[in-house]
């Protein structure tokens, strides 16, 4: 019988290189054998990913990896509130699962560059942090 792992990485299906170097960092930081991913298609779908695992499988904690890219048009402000929304929702709906928002919305490649590892390095760390 496989143990189930204590914490799940929902992630996007975008920005496949840079998604899979989050990954990775979560992955180390929270003990590769003690993880799960969940791919979805964007980052409008995570919470929404992460609820339908949560209904079948117990976790201790959720990290959600995504990138959002500001673009020409107003559908960055209308993807990263929705996103941000219903993430938050999911964390009061299951209040004692442990959940941290790594998604990480920026202006150009550049600055995402900047911050992938030291945000997700963190947001890795604060979901492991013991809270008792």
């Amino acid at each position: 019988m496989i143990k189930p792992p204590n914490y799940l990485i929902v992630h996007t299906s975008w920005y496949t290189v840079e998604i899979a170097k989050m990954i990775e960092i979560a992955e180390k930081q929270l003990g590769v054998s003690n993880t799960w991913k969940l791919r979805v298609p964007g980052a409008l779908e995570l919470a929404a990913g992460a609820k339908r695992y949560l209904k079948r499988h117990p976790v201790k904690g959720i990290i959600f990896c995504g990138i959002v890219i500001r673009g020409e048009t107003s559908h960055y402000d209308l993807v990263t509130q929705e996103t941000f929304r219903s993430i938050g929702n999911l964390a009061l709906e299951f209040p004692n699962i442990y959940m941290v928002n790594n998604v990480i919305c920026v202006e150009n490649k550049e600055q995402l560059i900047e911050r992938l590892e030291k945000n997700t390095v963190n947001n890795s760390n604060a979901l492991i942090y013991d809270f008792n």
